[in-house]
């Protein structure tokens, strides 16, 4: 049985057309171009894009007040489509929705209540710091854009709204395109507690998005805990993080912004971008010295039989550390090990954790 179809649908082809003309208006003319224009059109490649049609991300929490396509149980309204409760006729309530079987039955005056219908706001929340760009053949940042593109191109065509922010190692965050009368300007970065970016609505606007990604250069280093914290501050109204990163940092500072999010009533989901060379040092290098990108520390090192067990147990133990995070604090997990098929992330362990489902 097909769970994806194998052409790529109009709205992909669609896409990707315009991603052509895009990548060389906007991309064009810089000296990282020609790299971020081939990532632009992997990003927007229809046979990719149309293994995205027919899923949907699935939101248990993070439901904002303004009028959307979600229907939320358990907050019965005074209109809408479904209904879902019955509640006592009070002055002032709409006459129309005055329940007659039930005075008929009753003879009680009783009004319908509907489910409630609101906008999610999906936050596809990039760790961009220096990280992310080694072990170079990994192709680390690569692998995370096509995974932040899949998850914005699954919100947008299924009418939730976007918002792309790239957490910078530099200390800003740049954070999508405006829309303003129907046209899109790419933002600079902006300061982290700078004015709230605009959010994508138009399905559209995934060309934007590809953009945006394909521009990303991973520099510096920085706590991703306080950002996503300050980033909780800045966007007050609940939704939907997704956080990617490599999340080569201690557990505990992830915490602190994962507890930031979720008590501005985000729904998270953590999402572990880690490279075929981390997993196993040998692919890329037996003796050497490495150096920390982020730091600039240094050290010297032969990859010997005891050197690699303590490697690979202490990176054991921090996946698994990763995991018992993620469900201590009721937030999603996934792992996508670089240059793998996101599709095949998206319709399995995504399925399973409960983040993706099939329409």
């Amino acid at each position: 049985m097909r769970l994806w179809p194998t052409a790529p649908s109009a709205r992909a082809r669609h896409v990707a057309a315009r991603a052509a003309a895009l990548a060389t208006r906007v991309l064009g003319g810089g000296t990282d171009a020609p790299a971020a224009g081939a990532l632009a059109a992997r990003l927007l490649d229809p046979g990719r894009l149309a293994r995205y049609d027919g899923l949907a991300l699935r939101v248990r929490r993070g439901m904002g007040e303004r009028h959307g396509d979600r229907r939320v149980p358990g907050r019965p309204q005074p209109s809408g489509i479904e209904i879902e409760a019955h509640g006592a006729y009070a002055p002032g309530d709409d006459l129309r929705h005055l329940d007659w079987n039930a005075l008929g039955r009753l003879d009680a005056l009783l009004v319908r209540r509907f489910t409630a219908e609101r906008e999610v706001v999906v936050h596809v929340l990039l760790d961009a710091s220096a990280s992310l760009a080694v072990p170079v053949v990994d192709d680390k940042l690569g692998s995370a854009c096509e995974l932040a593109m899949a998850l914005a191109y699954v919100a947008l065509s299924t009418g939730d709204a976007l918002r792309v922010a790239i957490l910078r190692g530099d200390g800003s965050a740049e954070d999508g395109a405006a829309e303003v009368g129907g046209t899109t300007s790419v933002r600079r970065p902006v300061a982290s507690d700078g004015p709230a970016s605009r959010i994508f609505r138009q399905r559209a606007s995934v060309a934007r998005v590809a953009e945006l990604l394909a521009a990303v250069a991973p520099q510096g280093s920085f706590g991703l805990g306080a950002a996503l914290a300050a980033y909780a501050a800045r966007y007050r109204t609940p939704g939907l993080a997704l956080v990617i990163s490599d999340f080569l940092m201690e557990p505990d500072e992830i915490e602190r912004g994962v507890l930031a999010l979720r008590s501005r009533g985000f729904e998270t989901h953590l999402l572990h971008v880690i490279g075929a060379g981390e997993l196993d040092p040998t692919r890329v290098f037996t003796r050497g010295v490495l150096v920390d990108v982020e730091s600039g520390a240094q050290r010297p090192i032969a990859l010997t039989a005891p050197a690699l067990a303590r490697y690979h147990a202490a990176l054991g133990a921090h996946c698994d550390a990763l995991a018992a995070l993620a469900a201590r604090v009721e937030a999603g997990y996934g792992r996508l090990v670089a240059g793998g098929d996101v599709a095949e992330l998206l319709t399995g362990p995504l399925v399973r954790a409960g983040l993706v489902r099939r329409r």
